[in-house]
């Protein structure tokens, strides 16, 4: 199979195209914002120590500081090493602080305030900039300064609780879901409040708490019959928690089948039973599905069971009833939808390469989502940023 790389069109700009974005920020939540906001089209610079960013050694390289994780977080962002102790260094940030339009950092309150980056000293340097901070818990509250990694997170939202509910213990998600959820919160309320600037043309602090913010993604439908006072009954989204709920095998292989309006129920009974009607359809409303989820289930595991997955799909499609193989991770980078859209595509680096770049691929009408530059080392990007701080700076 060959791999290309999309035809960048260099004469259209992506949506945040001329804003800059500096990120003070490590790890995941803070980069992934940053990546994020370089997708959109922003100009971002990467601030590191002088060792550069823990991700960077966090899994296998060919080159020192060159992990998968840093090659996946430095797309399409510039980055510099400043050590905040050194008084060129401090000026430096101060420069960079001074042209940014947003700055992005999960730094706790104590260490923003240490090196000058917290709401009082950045309006003091750029009134109309947006300062977005996201740490385990509100920088106005006494919990401010109590480091909060992901798990941490997790068991303080009830997100281990969900697992719990559903498995029997609680345990943790295997991958970072409350940073990336606080990521995207990064974002959106950093674009909301550029609006308001848009508006006012003043800057403002915004705060992302980590806790709330996940608190409330699991709320949304968790808090379920708790929701009302009095309770009306338990916490729980029953369908979702329910261990019933899974994947299914097939004869070579695993299948997702989703009938879930009753037209898709009835339909995906009627496969193997065209007598079914609809004054007889077993669980044919969706609260008796939702109330007999084994039963419910246990009748899409024998639908598979004895088929390939190929023909459970088929099937499912030809009835308009939703169904998906499940794809391994591995399977991803040869998908021939995503590889298709551009949503995943083989890039040479020209240090570390052939590798694997993904990117979230929203459409845009007018500002199409374009390429953007191959992550950098620690500060493999000083001498441009310097020219982009001189060029703000006589603007």
């Amino acid at each position: 199979m060959t791999h290309t790389q999309p035809v960048q069109n260099t004469q259209v700009k992506g949506p945040l195209d001329g804003l800059i974005v500096v990120e003070i920020a490590t790890v995941i939540m803070g980069p992934l914002a940053g990546r994020l906001f370089a997708k959109l089209g922003a100009e971002v610079i990467h601030i590191e120590a002088p060792r550069g960013d823990v991700i960077r050694r966090s899994g296998q390289s060919r080159n020192p500081g060159m992990s998968a994780a840093a090659l996946s977080l430095g797309d399409g962002e510039k980055n510099i090493t400043l050590d905040f102790s050194d008084e060129e260094d401090q000026h430096t940030l101060g420069e960079l602080i001074g042209i940014a339009d947003i700055i992005v950092t999960n730094y706790l309150p104590r260490q923003r305030q240490k090196y000058d980056f917290d709401w009082d000293s950045v309006s003091e340097v750029n009134p109309e900039c947006i300062l977005i901070t996201a740490q385990g818990f509100s920088s106005n509250s006494p919990e401010g300064d109590r480091p909060a990694y992901d798990d941490i997170i997790q068991a303080a939202s009830g997100l281990s609780d969900v697992y719990r509910k559903s498995l029997g213990r609680p345990q943790y998600a295997p991958y970072v879901v409350a940073d990336k959820v606080c990521a995207l919160s990064m974002v959106y309320s950093g674009l909301a409040a550029i609006h308001r600037r848009h508006v006012t043309g003043v800057g403002q602090w915004v705060d992302v708490p980590m806790f709330d913010v996940m608190s409330d993604f699991n709320m949304v439908e968790q808090l379920n019959d708790y929701t009302f006072e009095p309770p009306l009954g338990d916490a729980g989204w029953h369908r979702t928690i329910n261990p019933a709920r899974r994947p299914h095998r097939t004869t070579d292989g695993w299948v997702c089948v989703l009938p879930y309006n009753d037209r898709q129920w009835r339909d995906f009974l009627a496969i193997d039973d065209p007598t079914v009607a609809d004054g007889t359809v077993p669980y044919a409303t969706n609260r008796d599905r939702n109330a007999h989820v084994e039963e419910t289930q246990a009748l899409i595991a024998e639908f598979a069971a004895h088929r390939s997955t190929s023909e459970v799909i088929r099937l499912c499609h030809d009835h308009d009833i939703p169904a998906q193989a499940v794809n391994r991770i591995e399977d991803l980078v040869d998908d021939e939808y995503l590889r298709r859209r551009g949503t995943v595509e083989r890039v040479d680096h020209p240090t570390e390469g052939s590798y694997w770049r993904t990117t979230p691929n929203v459409g845009y009408s007018e500002s199409p989502l374009q390429p953007v530059d191959l992550a950098s080392p620690a500060d493999g990007d000083r001498e441009g940023i310097m020219t982009l701080i001189e060029q703000r700076r006589n603007k």
